[in-house]
């Protein structure tokens, strides 16, 4: 089986870069190693994960992949969603009807289903869903927003393929991550903050600031600001801005293992981040979510938790309420939390079941 796998590839993002590792070694596991995957960065994906890339950008390279394919994947991630822009969501479907103009199995696997707020976007969205052979989405709330959309094809609730997501030897890569970024963590506890900048109010960036001063202080953990795209590195600069209490910002360019050892070497997490939640998660880390997005309410109600709130209505106190009800029930919250992961560990499967059937 010859298959494309078309996402938000090759432009450094943690999150993504992670569903992309975890859907290559997903469908190598069961056999298919004839994998194309439609990168910004063609050559560094290629090396990376050892597959065949082509230029998400030249729609000759785009063409050609398809046109050799079995198989057209859209997905992970929240590819389905005009909030980023029309133009995005465009650019996704379009990859799909050119496959189904080409006779391929198109199939939409592990996504996040909207917001798509455009009348036009909307209609196009259920026209060309309704055309493709599958769709697995990672949540409940997605499969309810495909009805609202239209969509007539059945969704399988399955998981955000970074659930399935394998820890390895997080002491040893954490040891070296240590050396490449010269701040001390090994020797003092820490809380980690993936922030990112969403619309944020000013507002938002002082309660989270006011929060990371009140665990400093209240715990004693040194606050740690960990960035999963570029772009989050100056948001994390404007938080820190008004803290009062000492913090570290990390500033290198880390790997998907070598970010999940920061992680699995914290106290806490309070995440923006979809990703930095999901990687808590599997790291039995315990963390609190902040909404920018229906997916991190999605992937929470998915687990049984809420999020202190919402990005520009959150409060300090908000933060720090579900910070002290954790901390308290630690070990119970670890068990708990490790339950839920199992049963979301079988649900990832479906992302390649849909494949088989």
């Amino acid at each position: 089986m010859n298959i494309v796998i078309s996402g938000y590839y090759g432009f450094d993002n943690v999150g993504d870069e992670a569903v992309l590792k975890c859907l290559v070694e997903g469908l190598k596991e069961r056999g298919i190693v004839d994998i194309t995957v439609l990168s910004n960065k063609p050559d560094e994906t290629s090396k990376k994960y050892k597959v065949k890339a082509a230029n998400r950008n030249s729609f000759v390279e785009i063409y050609k992949a398809i046109k050799q394919a079995d198989v057209v994947l859209s997905g992970g991630g929240s590819l389905i969603q005009d909030k980023t822009s029309s133009k995005s969501l465009w650019y996704y479907l379009g990859i799909m009807l050119l496959g189904k103009i080409l006779h391929k199995k198109v199939y939409v696997v592990g996504q996040g289903i909207g917001p798509v707020d455009k009348k036009f976007n909307r209609w196009l969205t259920a026209k060309i869903l309704n055309k493709i052979d599958g769709i697995t989405v990672r949540e409940e709330l997605s499969k309810e927003y495909l009805k609202q959309l239209n969509v007539k094809k059945e969704a399988m609730v399955a998981a955000d393929f970074v659930l399935g997501f394998s820890n390895g030897n997080v002491k040893e890569i954490f040891g070296k991550v240590l050396l490449k970024e010269n701040i001390d963590l090994a020797s003092s506890e820490y809380v980690l903050i993936c922030t990112r900048e969403w619309e944020n109010s000013e507002l938002s960036r002082v309660e989270l600031a006011r929060a990371a001063d009140f665990i400093a202080q209240d715990y004693g953990y040194k606050i740690v600001f960990l960035p999963f795209y570029h772009e989050d590195m100056e948001e994390s600069d404007r938080v820190a801005t008004y803290m009062k209490m000492p913090y570290e910002i990390l500033t290198e360019k880390y790997e998907i293992e070598e970010i999940l050892s920061i992680i699995k070497g914290s106290n806490l997490l309070i995440g923006v981040r979809l990703h930095s939640l999901i990687f808590a998660f599997i790291s039995m880390v315990p963390f609190v979510g902040i909404s920018y997005d229906p997916k991190v309410e999605g992937f929470l109600k998915s687990i049984g938790e809420t999020s202190a709130g919402d990005i520009n209505s959150f409060t300090a106190e908000d933060i720090l309420n579900k910070v002290n009800l954790i901390l308290q029930q630690k070990e119970e919250y670890i068990k708990k939390m490790s339950k839920r992961l199992e049963k979301l560990r079988e649900r990832v499967k479906k992302n390649f079941d849909i494949l088989f059937n």
